[in-house]
């Protein structure tokens, strides 16, 4: 009898919708912290543009070549999870426990209703009245030249400034080293933002790869290199792994 019971909560409990993302996503639209942490890296960040105007030497992008002192300055940020705010998708996803698919998400971008992250305005419009060039590197399949884009919409619509030539979309890899080359081959580039290790440096596969490679960059976080917290999706995945099991095996207790 009480095999049988055990076997019928066991069987029960698996089918019973898990919301896997459902802390992640909740702590980033409700928690204040979550404020906290977006607007005070920004600040930081805009601290740091001060500096970096003053340094003609200071450069943020292992692409930028050697000879950049004369350059015009910029900065590079991601748009997801740091300029835009997409976790009203994300929500939507944990209310229908639905996995991430790119069909999925490419109908959520063509709804142009992201947010904005905070901070993120007060300091692009910053740093626009200062000289300073910023450079959009995205993902996102989007065409910069037509007013017709959704992510060009919702850009425009947000208030955030906007060039069409400094808004590098996806090509046929998710790897950002070449579009951080091409930027930096006509500007100093002062500042990263993004909030995936692979909108600063090409990242290795490994989990204790990825970590040795962040402390080995130690010295950028926070002073070049700014990370707006994303706990939601990214390229760590891939190392850990995707599945609740795979998780459960990389936690250290």
């Amino acid at each position: 009898m009480r095999l049988s019971i055990l076997l019928f909560c066991t069987a029960a409990f698996a089918q019973q919708k898990q919301y896997p993302n459902l802390n992640a996503v909740s702590w980033m639209q409700t928690s204040a912290e979550y404020i906290g942490i977006a607007t005070g890296a920004y600040q930081s960040a805009a601290r740091s543009l001060d500096a970096a105007l003053a340094d003609p030497n200071w450069s943020a992008a292992y692409e930028q070549g050697t000879d950049f002192r004369a350059l015009p300055p910029a900065v590079i940020l991601d748009l997801d999870e740091t300029v835009l705010d997409n976790s009203a998708h994300q929500a939507r996803l944990v209310a229908q426990d639905a996995a991430f698919s790119e069909p999925v998400f490419q109908a959520w971008v063509g709804e142009a209703r992201a947010g904005a992250i905070g901070g993120a305005v007060r300091f692009l419009d910053n740093a626009l009245l200062k000289g300073v060039a910023p450079f959009y590197i995205t993902n996102r399949q989007c065409d910069p030249m037509s007013d017709a884009d959704a992510t060009v919409r919702v850009l425009k619509r947000l208030r955030i400034p906007f060039d069409s030539s400094r808004l590098l979309c996806k090509t046929s890899t998710s790897d950002k080293t070449e579009r951080r080359r091409h930027v930096a081959a006509k500007h100093r580039v002062l500042l990263l933002l993004g909030d995936d290790f692979n909108d600063f440096v090409k990242p290795p596969d490994s989990v204790a790869e990825r970590a040795e490679l962040a402390r080995f960059h130690a010295d950028k976080w926070g002073v070049k290199w700014f990370v707006i917290p994303n706990p939601t999706y990214g390229s760590w995945e891939r190392a850990v792994g995707s599945t609740v099991a795979d998780k459960l095996k990389a936690l250290r207790q």
